[in-house]
C-alpha cells in the first residue's frame, strides 16, 4: 500500500504544482494587460477632457467626464449588488433542497428501520447514492 500512496501523492503534487505555476503566469499577465489598459482609459480621459474643452470651458469639460465616470461606477456597483444577491438565492435554494432530500433519507431510514433493520440501511444507502447521482454537474458552485 505504501508504494501506491506515494505514487498518488507525487501524481497529486505535480499536478499542483503544474496548477499553481499556471496561475501564476495567468496572474502576471492580466496584471500586465490591466495596466495598459489603465494607460489606455487614463489617454482616453485626457483626449475626451481635450475634445470636451473644444466646446466648454477646460473645468466644465472636466467635470462632465467626472459626472459620466461617477454614473457608471455606480450602475457597475448595482449590477454587482444584483449579481451577489441572486448568488445568495441561489445558495440558499441549494440549501433547502438539499436539507429536505436529508430529511427524506433519514425519515425513510427510521421508518423502515422499525420494521427490518438490514434493509432500512441498505435502502437509505440506496437512495443517498440515487440523490447524490441526480445532482447536475454545474451546479456544484455556490459562490463565485
Amino acid at each position: 500500500m505504501g508504494p501506491l500512496v506515494a505514487m498518488l501523492s507525487a501524481l497529486v503534487l505535480t499536478d499542483i504544482g503544474v496548477t499553481v505555476s499556471r496561475i501564476k503566469r495567468n496572474g502576471a499577465m492580466w496584471l500586465l494587460a490591466s495596466l495598459f489598459f489603465l494607460t489606455a482609459y487614463i489617454f482616453a480621459l485626457v483626449a475626451g477632457a481635450i475634445y470636451l474643452s473644444a466646446f466648454y470651458t477646460p473645468l466644465t469639460a472636466t467635470i462632465i467626464l467626472a459626472v459620466i465616470s461617477l454614473v457608471l461606477g455606480l450602475i457597475i456597483i448595482g449590477i454587482m449588488y444584483a449579481l451577489n444577491a441572486r448568488d445568495r438565492r441561489i445558495a440558499a435554494d441549494k440549501r433547502r433542497r438539499s436539507q429536505a432530500q436529508t430529511s427524506l433519507v433519514i425519515a425513510t431510514a427510521l421508518t423502515l428501520f422499525r420494521k427490518q433493520p438490514l434493509l432500512a440501511a441498505g435502502l437509505a444507502v440506496g437512495l443517498g447514492a440515487a440523490l447524490g447521482l441526480m445532482r447536475k454537474p454545474g451546479n456544484d458552485r455556490e459562490r463565485s
